[in-house]
Parts: C-alpha cells; sequence; structure tokens
C-alpha cells in the first residue's frame, strides 16, 4: 500500500517493554490477506527493553503499512495515549486493535471481519472468538458468544471488557475517534470504547478463532493486578459508568448495575472490606429479583467462608472450563 492511499482500515497497537511478543503481532498484522489498504499504528510508550528496536526493523522493512510511534518519555501517567497520539492518525474507516503482548491466528482476520461490517453500516463494533494463552502453555478457547450473529448491547455493559477481548475488536472510526466525558474518565482503553459502541449501533459477533491473547502473562495490566485488589480502578470504574448511565438516559441501567454489583463483589472477595459489600449490595438491589438474591447468597458465603470460600470457589471455575 502507497501512503498515499487512504486505508480502509486502520490497526492500532499499543506497546511496554513487550520484545518477546511485539515482533509475532506485528507479523500477524502486515501478512493479513485482503484485497484493501489497511495501515498499523504501532505505538510504543517509552520501552526499556529492546521493543523499539524490534519496531523500527519492521517499519523499515513495511513503510507503507506501519506507522511507528516510538516515545522517548513514558506517556502513560501524563496524558490519554489513545485519544491524544492515535485518534488523530486514524485514517480507516475502521479501526482494529492488537496489543503487543496478542496477535492475530488467521491471515483472514481483517477481510472476514470487515466483510461483516461492510455488510451492514448500522454494526458499531464486531468481535470474534479468541484462544486464551495462560502461564504455563495452557490454552484454552474463549467463544463468548454460541454462535455467529447480533448481540444484544446490554450484554456488553453487562459483562464487562473481557467480553469481547480487545484482540478481536473492530470499530468504525466514528466511534474510535468520540470521547465523551465518561469515557475520558476511565483508566482502561478497552471497555469503555465497547460501551460507547454498545450505545451507538449494532454488535456482531463472529464464532471463528481469528486471535490469540495472553491472559495475566508478563507486563500486561490483568498480570500485574492478578490476585490483588486495585480499589482505586474499582472506584474509577464505578464512576465512569455512573456516567455513562446518565449520558445514555439509564437505557442501560440494568446492565450497568449488575456489572457494578459483580464488581464489587469480586472487590469484597479480595479485601473483606464492609464498604465494598454494601456497595455490591447496593448495586444488587436494582437488579431482578433472582438476580438480587444471587448475589446476596454470594456475599454471605464468602463473608462466612472467606479465603476458603475464594479457593473452592476458583477451584469449581477450573474445572467448568476444562
Amino acid at each position: 500500500m502507497n501512503r498515499e492511499t487512504a486505508p480502509l482500515v486502520t490497526v492500532v497497537c499499543l506497546c511496554y517493554n513487550q520484545q518477546d511478543t511485539v515482533g509475532q503481532t506485528i507479523e500477524s498484522i502486515v501478512t493479513q490477506k485482503t484485497d484493501f489498504p489497511f495501515e498499523l499504528i504501532v505505538h510504543d510508550d517509552a520501552s526499556t527493553d529492546r521493543s523499539p528496536e524490534i519496531i523500527r526493523a519492521w517499519a523499515e522493512k513495511y513503510p507503507d503499512i506501519i506507522v511507528p510511534i516510538l516515545q522517548t518519555e513514558n506517556q502513560y501517567h501524563r496524558v490519554n495515549i489513545a485519544e491524544t497520539w492515535l485518534t488523530p492518525m486514524h485514517r480507516g474507516k475502521y479501526v482494529a486493535i492488537c496489543e503487543g503482548d496478542d496477535y492475530w491466528t488467521s491471515p483472514d482476520k481483517l477481510a472476514v471481519q470487515t466483510a461483516a461490517m461492510q455488510a451492514d453500516p448500522e454494526i458499531a463494533l464486531s468481535f470474534h472468538a479468541v484462544t486464551e494463552l495462560r502461564a504455563g502453555g495452557e490454552t484454552r478457547p474463549f467463544r463468548p458468544v454460541k454462535q455467529t450473529g447480533y448481540v444484544p448491547p446490554q450484554q456488553v455493559i453487562r459483562r464487562g471488557g473481557m467480553f469481547c477481548p480487545t484482540v478481536s475488536v473492530m470499530v468504525r472510526r466514528d466511534i474510535a475517534d468520540a470521547w465523551p466525558a465518561f469515557r475520558k474518565m476511565a483508566d482502561v482503553y478497552d471497555y469503555p470504547l465497547q460501551a460507547l459502541a454498545a450505545a451507538k449501533g449494532k454488535i456482531y459477533y463472529i464464532d471463528m478463532i481469528l486471535g490469540a491473547y495472553r491472559f495475566a502473562m508478563g507486563d500486561s495490566w490483568t498480570a500485574q493486578r492478578k490476585g490483588e485488589t486495585d480499589t482505586a480502578h474499582v472506584a474509577a470504574e464505578t464512576a465512569w459508568l455512573a456516567a455513562f448511565d446518565t449520558e445514555t438516559g439509564g437505557r442501560f441501567h440494568g446492565a450497568v448495575s449488575f456489572h457494578l454489583a459483580h464488581l464489587w463483589l469480586t472487590e469484597y472477595r479480595k479485601t473483606f472490606d464492609k464498604t465494598a459489600k454494601e456497595k455490591a449490595k447496593a448495586y444488587a438491589a436494582a437488579l431482578p429479583a433472582k438476580e438480587k438474591t444471587a448475589f446476596r447468597a454470594a456475599l454471605c458465603f464468602f463473608g462466612v467462608f472467606r479465603g476458603a470460600g475464594n479457593r473452592i470457589f476458583e477451584g469449581v471455575k477450573r474445572r467448568l472450563l476444562k
């Protein structure tokens, strides 16, 4: 692709200290088989390992596709990287995401997903099945929906950021470029973007494994917080979801309440803090009777059994996921 030609798809990749994986990430993108032009914007946030060197080498090999942004000073605590550095660079009709520790497993991923988006202009976001990679080499397919088709937008809000794996997400550019107040409040990129898409158009799922993501490995956000509480993040997510609820006129109030009840229940499981318990109970109060009862029973269970309750819960979950 000549850089003078406008791409149909812009792919964005955020990288920080991912020298062991970013090469595989980039290769899986630039080798996509399409009959349309696409571009790849790789933002490296002043990595201290060999990531910038690897990105630079790939950019020299594919100058018509790759646009490298190699920071010399870390931007994470200075600005909103996506809003400040990525949004102004978007040129495609659609924006796809593949972070520096994930990769696409099919050379047809962009073609398949773009065709779905082109077929229905009302689709705001599409996503697909993925392979989940865990420490120790364990893998499992992750299919959040049973079959290809449209997904109720409330489901995206209700299930949280892990419902649509970031490596699988493609959105219309008008969604990616929009920064309403609630999105600016968030401390993460993916879930608020998905919530915005759910409020603006249709959500479409493709039941094909087209990518892989590393769960709680390396320097990922999840890995850094695995087994730990992050009260600041929980508070931030609560605040921006409340703003989202207001901005959307309460259209997703039930879904927001369910997600926040689950979020604060998870916080209570980690801390057994009374405030977390009361917040979980308060958000659950807005739910239908069966769900409200289930949340209250869970709070009681973890309150009584504490650490043992967590071990029982995780053991059951592992069995169910096998």
